[in-house]
């Protein structure tokens, strides 16, 4: 998939209000992404936010072996796909 298709991927799946540890667990888990700069970058571009918005994602891990969960990351970046959903 290329990058433009998963952005595009991540914008629908926001529009379908679904959370932000969806969207992470879509690039990890389905697409199988390791690196954790790339996602965040793919993050922030489909969400229109800088990277710097966003860094809370090296903190989380699919598996949970991070320092934040699925719940965590959501509260943590639930604001920032709720308003890229609204607008």
């Amino acid at each position: 998939m290329e990058h433009n298709e998963i952005i595009e991927h991540l914008r629908g799946m926001a529009r379908d209000k679904q959370q932000p540890s969806e969207l992470l667990k879509f690039m990890t888990v389905e697409l199988g992404m390791t690196d954790q700069v790339g996602i965040m970058q793919l993050f922030s571009s489909a969400m229109n936010v800088t990277l710097g918005e966003v860094t809370a994602i090296a903190a989380w891990w699919h598996e949970g072996e991070r320092e934040l969960t699925d719940t965590d990351i959501d509260a943590y970046m639930g604001p920032i796909v709720a308003e890229f959903a609204a607008s």
